[in-house]
């Protein structure tokens, strides 16, 4: 089957409640060759699922998380983590509420046909990994360098890795204003629903590293505090028990987390900002995909394996 294509040399797209922008670099239009392997859908694509009618934890962002994790610095934890689900909870259901799509229903077979190359195809078996958030660091991991991808797929190819997010998508974001142990520092909630669609390609010569992370189990964590004796511990050198520092500890709180992500080193187009593309994965994705997905990046991304470095005591570089 052969479609028109611009060859699309770097390409991102991004809409969401009915406002889209789009930027394209393109060359002379040709036509191409649509693989076998694309002329039929990849993988059976249900259509977009409604928003989740109610909110719960796990569609906080990385960050958001984080942040929520680190409340337990207040003896007063109980009650602010109470305070901020009650708000969140609230506010989402008030998005709910009010949310529209852009009733497209756009799959993502539909997107994706035309995308590719003359002669690339597709790796990882043909499967795709199911993200749940994308983010976009500086050199350093620390701060955000462009707009995060929401909940979608990743295509791995012989030549580029293809991100789209073409889903209906709910989150929400907990920030910190000034130092929240101090007044009138505190927290800032924001929780949104949204229909986005948003593609973004990378060229794999533009990969420096990779590194895969995955972690699943519980924790427990307790507050222990110290609080000033009666008598301000004047009477503390007589020996006498109630004289002495009192000791009270919190609730256990008890968590499990599921972690996995994949961090990439990234020379970003198309500027050839220094960069790191952190992908965290959906529960769902099998470990074994994950690994198939990092082994076919290192295998086809020459800034992966171009430079091999010496065993160690052989007394020569690179």
């Amino acid at each position: 089957m052969e479609v028109p294509f611009a060859n699309v040399k770097h390409a991102a797209y991004s809409g969401s409640h009915g406002t889209q922008n789009i930027e394209l670099e393109v060359q002379d239009s040709e036509t191409y060759e649509v693989p076998a392997a694309m002329s039929r859908p990849v993988m059976s694509q249900p259509v977009r699922a409604n928003v989740p009618t109610v909110f719960h934890e796990a569609m906080y962002d990385p960050t958001s998380k984080a942040v929520l994790d680190g409340t337990y610095v207040h003896m007063s934890r109980g009650i602010l983590n109470g305070l901020i689900s009650q708000q969140t909870s609230e506010m989402y259901r008030s998005n709910v509420a009010a949310f529209t799509g852009m009733h497209d229903n756009l799959s993502y077979d539909s997107l994706l046909a035309g995308l590719l190359y003359r002669g690339e195809t597709l790796l990882v078996n043909n499967q795709y990994i199911y993200y749940s958030y994308v983010s976009f660091l500086d050199q350093h991991g620390n701060s955000t360098t462009k707009t995060p991808m929401r909940q979608g797929r990743a295509f791995l190819t012989t030549q580029r890795l293809l991100m789209l997010s073409a889903e209906t998508t709910a989150g929400a974001n907990l920030t910190k204003f000034g130092d929240p142990k101090k007044l009138p520092g505190g927290y800032h909630v924001e929780t949104s629903c949204n229909d986005t669609l948003h593609y973004m390609s990378v060229p794999l010569s533009c990969f420096r590293s990779v590194e895969l992370y995955a972690s699943v189990g519980v924790k427990s964590t307790a507050n222990i505090h110290g609080q000033a004796p009666c008598c301000c511990g004047l009477c503390g050198f007589f020996g006498m028990e109630m004289c002495l520092k009192h000791w009270s500890v919190d609730v256990t709180q008890g968590q499990a987390h599921n972690d996995r992500y994949i961090t990439m080193g990234v020379i970003m187009p198309p500027w050839g900002t220094r960069s790191f593309l952190q992908m965290y994965l959906n529960p769902s994705v099998p470990l074994t995909t994950t690994k198939d997905f990092v082994s076919d990046l290192q295998r086809h991304a020459p800034g992966l394996h171009d430079k091999i470095m010496p065993e160690a005591g052989d007394g020569q570089i690179g």
